[in-house]
């Protein structure tokens, strides 16, 4: 019974500890913007202070914004080496096509895969297409992009909290659009920048993206993290992590670190140095470094 009741105190003190951690960040925000995302569901182990409705229509201008460019793509571009060491930009467009399937299949209540390691389920399902002709991946892609991004434009508030998965656990429908929107986000990045093209600028985008590259950092690790990240703020520890936009905003003994948002984005996913793109705090630039750790360092 004692050890019972132990157990209950320590389960009731992180409830009460995560409690403060959301709340302590919520002040940060506008009265108005808090009682609006109170109201957002949210997952058990995640919680991501944005609107969804911010998130929907960063994923639609994203999608058909990749698509119109992907479907100008002649042989010669489609065949060219992206920032994904392995992968051409047909490669990356068929791992685009991959994922839109995937969470077709979760939406629709089934799971497409028996087990999921992101370090090599995709490139294993890309090896799988790669007898697919890279125009017709090209196609499939904008027909794919286009499909995805008209279902979630018709999408109404009653479909965000139906039940979804991603990668990093059970999630809000609303959430697994978010984590497409960062797979996608920086696919589109690993195609263009070794062009020499321009990144598109979106800011909403941008802030989305690097609020769920928060979220996923937060949940590697063991070590407690609560900082300041380019205008995001990323608390982890409990059990719980909670990422929030707050812009300018700043609250007393919590570090700031500074930096571009896209830029610290691909570093927190392996692609770029961290050091370089934020700066100060060392031991939080290596806390936050572990998801690209993860990526980086060999099987």
């Amino acid at each position: 019974m004692a050890r019972d009741q132990g157990r209950r105190r320590v389960r009731h003190g992180h409830h009460r500890r995560r409690q403060r951690d959301h709340d302590h960040q919520l002040h940060l925000l506008s009265p108005a913007v808090r009682t609006e995302l109170a109201a957002v569901p949210q997952a058990e182990h995640v919680h991501v202070r944005l609107d969804p409705e911010t998130v929907t229509a960063a994923y639609v201008r994203q999608r058909r914004r990749f698509a119109a460019w992907v479907a100008t793509l002649d042989e010669a571009t489609l065949a060219s080496r992206t920032r994904c060491a392995k992968w051409t930009v047909a490669d990356v467009l068929l791992h685009g096509c991959d994922v839109d399937g995937w969470m077709r299949s979760i939406w629709s209540g089934t799971l497409p895969l028996d087990t999921f390691d992101p370090r090599t389920t995709p490139h294993e399902s890309v090896m799988t297409g790669r007898s697919i002709a890279d125009r017709e991946v090209r196609d499939r892609y904008v027909a794919s992009a286009e499909a995805m991004a008209a279902d979630v434009a018709a999408s109404a508030p009653d479909r965000w909290g139906l039940p979804s998965l991603v990668p990093a656990g059970p999630v809000p429908w609303w959430m697994s659009l978010l984590h497409v929107l960062y797979d996608s986000s920086l696919h589109e990045r690993d195609a263009r920048l070794p062009l020499g093209l321009a990144a598109a600028h979106d800011p909403d985008e941008e802030t989305v993206v690097l609020a769920w590259s928060l979220a996923i950092v937060g949940l590697f690790g063991s070590d407690e993290l609560d900082a300041i990240v380019a205008g995001v703020r990323v608390t982890a520890g409990a059990g719980l992590v909670t990422v929030a936009p707050v812009g300018d905003a700043r609250d007393a003994g919590v570090p700031v670190l500074r930096g571009d948002p896209a830029v610290v984005s691909d570093a927190l996913s392996g692609r770029g140095s961290l050091d370089d793109a934020l700066d100060g705090h060392p031991a939080i630039v290596h806390r936050l470094g572990s998801l690209a750790r993860f990526f980086t360092t060999p099987l």
